[in-house]
């Protein structure tokens, strides 16, 4: 760029034959130009800071950072493709590029490196606590997924698939060996079969409706405060310690805070239940129309209570709950979950009844069995396990509060 008050042309100095620029001179051509760039590079970088809307921002720290990990990215566009064509809610999808407004922008995080910090801490995303979870930000419209959690999604399918290990067991393996142990099974490098696998191969019915389901949900979360920003739900807020203390001393305040937690993650899992309900496996690949994920979505429950009597373990000194768990996991399991105990445990009732996500198991399992009234339901030729891993879950519940009242002297 020339500056207007230049001429075109500098004069050459006198009595030279041949024109040569004095230092002076070209110390002040070498100031102007720098000053022209720096002028260019502030414009340039204050355009920038006005197109850097949030999304944007937490687009480029996961990608500087390096949490973003491509897992699956095949099976992960059929899906999320699958769920957008259904909603007819948004223009379109994006996994793990450049954010764009109106589209679902799904970042697929490795929570393994985050080490227990927050880098989204100034947006107030708590992605410290994506671990095994996923997670919608309304106001961007990004949703956040665990890797590891998928993993583990495809090592228990796949556990459960094709060895004698139910998925309660496999789920407790998983917990106590860690999901690096299982990279033969998850690691697509490595398991080359996971490339090749259909869509009724019974372990991707599995893994792949609980992905499903988890992603509609949290699809519901966006849908919900898109449309209705009163009903998003941010972080409370208090001016003081003694003002979160005393929180804890109004009964009507924690019932109503919770009341519409509750509210909220059951029209979510509305969202997430009529929206599987209009996907079908594709032309082609059955005789007749079935729902696709409806399969595994149930099953993503069983694996829900898989994870809660993992920590239901760590939780609970009940001899009862303790045997109970032994049958379910296996003696091998559950010696190495209980090798893995702490002393820093949160209670069972925290377990059983977390204040946040997971959602509740009850609520989302009420919600799916309205999958069965379709007419392309699967539940009249594969019958749901899940509603006896429910009535199992409520036996550890009573047998939580019995110990309870055994303790503190009940009636």
């Amino acid at each position: 760029m020339r500056d207007a008050h230049l001429p075109d042309r500098l004069p050459s100095p006198p009595r030279l034959r041949e024109a040569r620029p004095t230092r002076l001179r070209r110390s002040v051509v070498a100031v102007l130009v720098a000053v022209v760039a720096v002028a260019a590079l502030t414009v340039g970088s204050c355009a920038e800071a006005a197109r850097d809307t949030r999304g944007d921002q937490v687009y480029r720290i996961l990608k500087q950072q390096r949490l973003l990990e491509d897992y699956m990215p095949e099976a992960m566009d059929d899906i999320m493709a699958s769920l957008i064509a259904a909603t007819g809610q948004w223009d379109g999808f994006r996994i793990n590029r450049p954010y764009r407004q109106g589209l679902v922008n799904v970042y697929m995080v490795d929570t393994g490196r985050l080490r227990d910090r927050n880098p989204l801490a100034e947006l107030e995303i708590p992605i410290h606590g994506l671990a095994g979870n996923a997670l919608a930000d309304e106001v961007s419209g990004i949703l956040l997924v665990d890797t590891g959690l998928l993993k583990s999604f495809v090592t228990a399918a796949i556990l459960y698939a094709t060895t004698e290990m139910d998925t309660l067991a496999a789920v407790g393996a998983i917990s106590a060996r860690g999901i690096d142990a299982f990279r033969d099974i998850w690691d697509p490098k490595r398991n080359r079969a996971l490339l090749s696998a259909d869509y009724t191969t019974p372990w991707v019915q599995y893994a792949s409706g609980a992905a499903a389901f988890l992603l509609a949900h949290e699809m519901g979360h966006l849908a919900i405060g898109r449309d209705d920003p009163s009903r998003r739900l941010p972080p409370m807020r208090f001016a003081s310690k003694a003002d979160r203390d005393l929180f804890w001393a109004c009964p009507d305040l924690i019932q109503r805070k919770y009341a519409a937690i509750q509210a909220l993650e059951r029209a979510a899992d509305d969202f997430a239940v009529e929206l599987l309900s209009q996907i079908t496996f594709p032309p082609g690949v059955l005789t007749e129309p079935m729902l696709r994920y409806e399969v595994g979505a149930n099953w993503y429950i069983v694996y829900s209570i898989g994870n809660q009597m993992v920590r239901a373990l760590s939780a609970t000194n009940s001899p009862f709950i303790r045997r109970m768990l032994q049958v379910q996991f296996g003696p091998e399991v559950f010696a190495m979950l209980d090798a893995n105990r702490t002393d820093d445990r949160p209670g069972s009732v925290q377990v059983f009844f977390p204040e946040t996500h997971p959602a509740n198991i009850r609520r989302a399992h009420d919600s799916l069995k309205r999958l069965e009234q379709s007419p392309y339901s699967v539940a009249r030729f594969q019958p749901s396990t899940s509603a006896a891993k429910i009535a199992m879950f409520e036996l550890f519940v009573q047998a939580q509060c019995r110990d309870l009242k055994d303790r503190y002297g009940g009636s």
